[in-house]
Parts: C-alpha cells; structure tokens; sequence
C-alpha cells in the first residue's frame, strides 16, 4: 500500500442527513454546517489525510428521480425533463456543499458523475477518473454524489455514491470507507421506527445473507434502494480487502473517525488478501 492509499479515506455523507428530506429542497444548514468544520478539524490534526467525499442526494433529487421513475431510464413522454430536474437538484446540492467546503478553507472541488460517468442497464460501465485521481495526488479533495447519468441500454439510470465508491476503489484503492448518516450503524430494523431493533456491530462478508433478511423492508427505501443496496454495494469494496463502517454522522463521530478512532458504528470487516482477482482485472487496465 503507498502512503497516499494508507492515508486515503473514502467519506459518504448520507442525504439524510445533510437535507431534511421530508421537506423538498430543503438543507440541514446546523447538521452540514458542523459536518464542515468536524471535516476540517480532522484536516488540520493530520496534514497527510486525503479524503475522497461523496454524499447522498436527500431532498433535492429523490423525489423528483420517483415522480419521474429516473432510475427506470427514458420510460416516459416526461423522462428526458425529468432526467434534467433530477441532475440539476442533485449537483445544486452538491455546490451547496463544496460552496461551504471552500468557505470553511478545505481545497474541494466538485466532480460531476453525470459528465464522466456512463452506466450500462443500471451500474457504472466507464468513468474517466483522471481528475479525481490527480486532485487526490495534488491534495485536493474531490465531492462526487449520487447522480442521474446516462445509460447505454435504458437511456439513463440513477447511480448511487455507494456504487460510485464501488467502482473507484478498484482504480483509487483507499485505507477505509466510512458511511456516515442519521442512524449510528446497521440495525436489524428501522430504530427510528422498531424500538426492538438491534444494532449489528460488525458484518463478516460469509455471514451476510443473515444480516440481509432483516434489513430487506428495515429502512425507509430510496431511489438508490435503500440499506440493503447500500450495505450490498460496500461488501463489494470490503472483498478488495478494504474495511469499511457504517456510523452516525452526530457531533463529534467525523472527527473522530477521520482521526483513527474504529468501532463507532457496524464494521464491515474486509477480505483478508493481498490481491483477489478484481483489482488484478482493474490493474491491467491501468
């Protein structure tokens, strides 16, 4: 592992929690507003932390990718408007977060899934991840987010940051993914809603099926198809050997996590191997 992969960490803010997603467009400015500043903080204590940070969509295109059933492709009269309205929300919540990135004086720039990103029958087929890795090697921190891109057999699909992380990290292999939303980890039901729930401290990638029984109908679902994908998507990045957490993203969980501190959320525990067939296919194609 190269120092910039061993102090690589791949940061998801879940749209939950940045906008309140029962009210359209609508920012969590006290919750994004901490958020900056613990993510800067983290910045400051360790000068040789590179992050890559994604985030969810939340308010802004969800409910507009359901009216228009994006995720369906160009299924209706309506899917190319519907197509346009979903990206524009989406990348408006993205500057609006860079927008803060910057002002709080963290060098983010955004980078815009749907102008390098082409999907085929719903996952990432090509993404030309140049610039994301030459902001990453100059220490720049790129935001890419959960998009509406354009797709080789259903006209256009909805791509998860989940899955964006997926694809990435056989290219841009980092130290660890961290998932930060409303709910401090995975739990055997919704503990907004079952106050029987149990929370699930690690997840071992042979033992998943277990865990994906409760989690089926568990979460309130979402375009990008809620807990269960997102959990799917991660066990992906955890059998390249790359350990990933699912955990709150309250006051003081960033920072903390940024900084070293493990076990504050569900651990999905990594494969242990050297090199497994997936990133020897992707290191040919470099």
């Amino acid at each position: 592992m190269t120092d910039r992969e061993r102090n690589l960490i791949f940061v998801k803010l879940g749209g939950s929690l940045i906008t309140e997603k029962s009210a359209p467009h609508t920012i969590n400015y006290n919750a994004i507003r901490r958020i900056v500043k613990e993510v800067k903080e983290a910045i400051d204590r360790d000068q040789a932390l590179n992050l890559l940070v994604g985030h969810g969509g939340g308010s802004f295109p969800h409910p507009i990718a359901q009216s228009f059933r994006t995720s369906e492709g160009f299924i209706l009269d309506t899917s190319v408007r519907g197509f346009a309205l979903c990206q524009n929300a989406a990348s408006t919540l993205n500057r609006i977060l860079v927008d803060l990135m910057v002002d709080y004086a963290i060098n983010a720039i955004s980078i815009q899934p749907s102008a390098c990103c082409i999907a085929k029958d719903g996952e990432i087929a090509d993404f030309f991840i140049t610039p994301i890795k030459e902001s990453i090697s100059n220490g720049i921190i790129p935001v890419v987010f959960g998009d509406c891109v354009l797709d080789t057999v259903r006209g256009c699909a909805v791509v998860s940051t989940e899955q964006i992380f997926s694809y990435l990290s056989g290219y841009i292999r980092p130290s660890r993914v961290l998932v930060f939303g409303l709910v401090g980890g995975v739990y055997t039901g919704d503990p907004r809603k079952d106050e029987k729930a149990r929370f699930i401290p690690e997840i071992e990638i042979e033992k998943f099926n277990d865990v994906e029984s409760y989690l089926g109908d568990s979460y309130s679902v979402d375009v990008t198809g809620g807990m269960v994908t997102k959990v799917k998507e991660l066990i992906k990045i955890a059998k390249m050997g790359i350990e990933c957490e699912v955990l709150s993203g309250g006051s003081g969980y960033i920072t903390k996590a940024l900084t070293g501190e493990k076990g504050l959320g569900t651990i999905i525990k990594p494969v242990n191997m050297l090199l497994n067939d997936y990133q020897l296919t992707n290191t040919a194609k470099r």
